[in-house]
């Protein structure tokens, strides 16, 4: 069983949909994440849960505001083996963490 920090991310490509985290084979993944907004000015993310391509049915959150210097965060999540989880920011100096446990 993996506990802790699941996943970090520095989005390097705004405005696209970047794979985030997989939950590995044979497991099931509870956690919680963050976005963090480094920047001087707001910028908008979103949150997909998918097992393919993104739907607009997948969305946990949609363009979501993050004002500068602060945090989205997001707990409860459980997926099962083989889900992705995609997220976008329509800027750079966005981070990603993901904590919980696999198992």
């Amino acid at each position: 069983m993996s506990t802790g920090r699941l996943a970090t991310l520095d989005i390097s490509s705004p405005a696209t949909d970047t794979l985030f985290y997989t939950v590995p084979g044979g497991k099931t993944a509870s956690f919680s994440m963050c976005m963090t907004n480094r920047n001087t000015s707001t910028v908008t993310v979103r949150i997909a849960f998918t097992t393919g391509s993104i739907t607009n049915d997948e969305y946990v959150a949609y363009e979501v505001p993050i004002y500068p210097g602060e945090v989205y965060e997001r707990t409860g999540f459980v997926l099962a083996a083989g889900q992705f989880v995609y997220v976008r920011s329509s800027s750079t100096g966005v981070n990603c963490v993901a904590w919980g446990w696999e198992q």
